[in-house]
């Protein structure tokens, strides 16, 4: 099944590695974002993902670096109550800036069609125009 590319955000870090940017698209405002570097019980280090920092802050995922073909990455996880699901999507750096970041999601682009089972027809939720019921 084909897939299409959605850009949900753009970051930047500062001097002190600390990502700020926004994450858009998924049904809510956009939300300003800045990253939390911390460790898993394992001492594994990623990042936790907070939304309206200056505000009501509150956590909207996590990043945890992977390196693909010599290059950094972040694999990231991004939940709400506004999503049916968790979603997951990366962040690569940019080709351009080294300080620019952008959070892409790869979804399908399509959604699978219904197909009825064998023997069996689809009943009609309402009656024809002219029947009766």
């Amino acid at each position: 099944m084909a897939t299409q590319k959605m850009t949900l955000g753009k970051f930047f870090t500062d001097g002190d590695g600390i990502f700020h940017g926004t994450v858009s698209g998924l049904g809510m405002l956009t939300t300003p974002v800045i990253s939390q570097e911390t460790n898993d019980r394992e001492g594994k280090r990623y990042l936790k993902l907070i939304g309206d920092p200056l505000g009501a802050a509150y956590e909207i995922g996590a990043a945890f670096p992977k390196e693909k073909e010599g290059k950094l990455y972040y694999s990231v996880t991004l939940d709400s109550p506004f999503l049916a699901s968790p979603i997951k999507a990366a962040l690569f750096q940019d080709y351009e800036k080294e300080t620019v970041f952008n959070l892409v999601w790869n979804r399908e682009a399509t959604l699978p069609q219904a197909t009825p089972v064998a023997g069996q027809q689809q009943q009609r939720r309402y009656p024809s125009p002219g029947s009766t019921p």
